[in-house]
């Protein structure tokens, strides 16, 4: 393999640095399942992460049988049941509750993988964190992982051999060295950024999206399902539970024109909320809001995912809006892929085989996110908004194959998502 000094630090003693099989460079999900994979198996992985501990701001929420049939692999299916909601509701696509509250249409994701009817509902939902502490918890108990908070990423060099990485932690650098390093640590990846690899694509420039968490009964009371896609030109929304109905929160997902003034976004909430919460002015006055985070939406992905022995994975590999959910589920089966490969590598006695393999990731997974996650998740958005002629044609199409062929139309999508998302790399 070639050398690659991926960052100007100055080498320092092997004996400064702490080994490990694979190092993970960010403690979200993707990370954590990735290291819980691993371990298992017996390989020596340590996750880093610069912040103290998980980050609990509104993030993802539903996990579609994609994915769920990798946490079943590894033995976390159950954990993911037990601490979730499970949504055998699918997704309803309706107007704003203060414009008519109308349901369009109805989708239901059930039949997978591949056709198998193996799990009989859309997909679990609960906040990406208690997803990131359930995997946190599996983890720690094979004696080969670690985790540690507080080690910010800084640089890494590489040779033929192993990637040396420095850490900016609270007493200073700390240096660490592994076979593999993984970068999962989100689209602002450092790890990405100390390669010098271009982010591809753009950011919407039409809506800033705010996510919020809340607790509302009158979506119980006016009998909202478990996830609802709201239709219309400047109040769309993405509205579902986070968890499990005795828990009472809700995510409710919104769109602000990017002409409000940064400061001046949150103000926007007593407004979107009366177009968007079922019930009185009386009633929506129950509701609590519990956090709120404005950010911008990409549609981006890394020019090459894999540089020597340094791989990114995650957002750190791509960023798309969240409308579909389609970012975590994305990261989640790179990790089931990237994986699959490091254990060929580490324990199967693939080793010759690591250019190989490596790039065989690299090309598909990247493909998996240009020619599915990304076209889809843009669809996924214009559809809720959109006056475009043509995408208005195309949303009362769809509408109408869910409504007059939905088993049909659903099988279809849940085939396209494991075709593009589930790749073998076993052999």
């Amino acid at each position: 393999m070639p050398s690659f000094n991926t960052h100007l630090h100055p080498a320092v003693p092997p004996t400064d640095h702490e080994h490990h099989q694979v190092i993970i460079v960010g403690a979200g999900p993707t990370g954590l399942f990735l290291g819980l994979k691993l371990a298992r198996e017996g390989i020596d992985v340590l996750v880093l992460e610069g912040e103290r501990g998980i980050m609990q701001s509104p993030r993802a929420t539903t996990y579609m049988p994609v994915v769920l049939n990798e946490f079943e692999k590894v033995g976390l299916l159950q954990d993911v049941i037990d601490g979730g909601h499970i949504n055998s509701d699918g997704v309803v696509f309706r107007t704003p509750a203060g414009k008519g509250d109308k349901v369009l249409a109805r989708m239901s994701l059930s039949v997978v993988p591949k056709g198998v009817n193996k799990f009989d509902y859309a997909g679990i939902h609960m906040g990406q964190h208690q997803l990131a502490a359930i995997i946190q918890k599996r983890a720690e108990l094979c004696p080969t992982f670690g985790i540690r908070f507080s080690h910010r990423f800084a640089g890494a060099t590489q040779d033929a051999d192993k990637v040396r990485v420095c850490m900016v932690t609270n007493r200073g650098e700390k240096w660490f060295s592994a076979d593999y390093v993984v970068g999962c640590d989100g689209a602002g990846s450092s790890v990405r950024r100390s390669l010098g690899i271009p982010f591809e694509g753009s950011t919407w420039d039409d809506f800033r999206f705010v996510a919020t968490n809340v607790k509302y009964p009158g979506f119980d009371k006016y009998n909202f399902p478990t996830a609802n896609m709201i239709v219309d030109p400047e109040d769309w929304a993405v509205v579902a539970r986070t968890g499990k109905p005795e828990e009472g929160i809700w995510r409710v997902a919104f769109g602000v024109r990017t002409d409000v003034p940064d400061d001046k976004i949150l103000e926007q909430i007593p407004a979107k909320f009366a177009e968007l919460l079922p019930g009185t002015a009386e009633e929506r006055k129950e509701c609590e809001l519990l956090n709120a985070s404005p950010y911008w939406a990409h549609q981006r992905v890394a020019a090459e995912y894999v540089v020597g022995r340094i791989i990114l994975a995650g957002d750190a590999a791509h960023s798309n809006n969240p409308i579909g959910g389609l970012g975590l589920t994305t990261g989640l089966m790179d990790a089931a892929a990237l994986g699959t490969i490091l254990i060929r590598l580490l324990v199967k006695g693939d080793a010759d085989k690591s250019d190989q393999l490596l790039r065989r990731y690299g090309d598909v997974r990247r493909k998996a996110f240009v020619e599915y996650s990304n076209p889809q998740s843009m669809e996924n958005k214009l559809r809720l908004h959109s006056e475009d002629p043509t995408v208005v044609e195309s949303r009362d199409e769809f509408f109408r194959a869910l409504n007059t062929k939905p088993k049909e139309t659903s099988i279809m999508m849940a085939s396209q998502m494991n075709e593009f998302l589930d790749e073998d790399f076993s052999a």
